[in-house]
């Protein structure tokens, strides 16, 4: 059972990996530099996907927790991006760093949800990031990050150390909750 819940969160990652990448270049798809380099990204994703180990294999403290977090770290930089005009990296730099300081207010740094508060903010301050154009209501936020939250707790032992993980986790909630709006409209 283990394993598979670890092979399938790889897949989840390396497919919504190469979905991002395919979405930054599909206005330039008819070239084909651009369809040699996804490709050549979609083959790495997937050598990585059976090479990469794990290098913990302990699951979440609180999974239910964690998700709250990411969708209320996506909230709160939507927030504050909107109301404060900030910009989206002013307020996801903002709610994220006040997220890394969490840690140090609390004196009992045993406690271990403690310490996975700030990455899962952190992931859903790049969902709160997206743009008013994309997902303009709260709905769509809250349930983007609700989603998100999911999906990082799902790739909690998944691709541990590698750059770009957060990200992928925030852009697979938006894409979802996008694709879903898209279907029910």
């Amino acid at each position: 059972m283990i394993k598979l819940y670890r092979r399938t969160s790889r897949l989840i990652l390396v497919l919504l990996q190469i979905a991002f990448v395919t979405a930054i270049f599909y206005d330039v798809l008819n070239e084909f530099s651009v369809l040699v380099f996804i490709g050549v990204i979609g083959f790495l994703a997937l050598f990585s996907l059976v090479k990469m180990a794990h290098e913990s294999h302990e699951k979440p403290t609180k999974s239910y927790i964690l998700i709250l977090f990411v969708t209320l770290g996506a909230l709160f930089t939507f927030i504050i991006n909107l109301k404060f005009e900030t910009g989206p990296v002013i307020a996801a730099a903002f709610i994220g760093t006040l997220a890394t300081l969490t840690p140090t207010f609390f004196r009992n740094k045993e406690n271990k949800i403690i310490k996975e508060i700030p990455p899962a903010v952190y992931c859903g301050t790049f969902v709160g990031m997206t743009s008013a154009g994309i997902g303009a209501a709260y709905w769509f936020i809250i349930l983007s990050g609700f989603i998100a939250g999911i999906l990082y707790v799902l790739a909690t032992n998944t691709f541990v150390g590698v750059g770009g993980k957060l990200g992928t986790i925030a852009f697979g909630g938006v894409a979802s909750v996008f694709l879903l709006s898209l279907i029910i409209r």
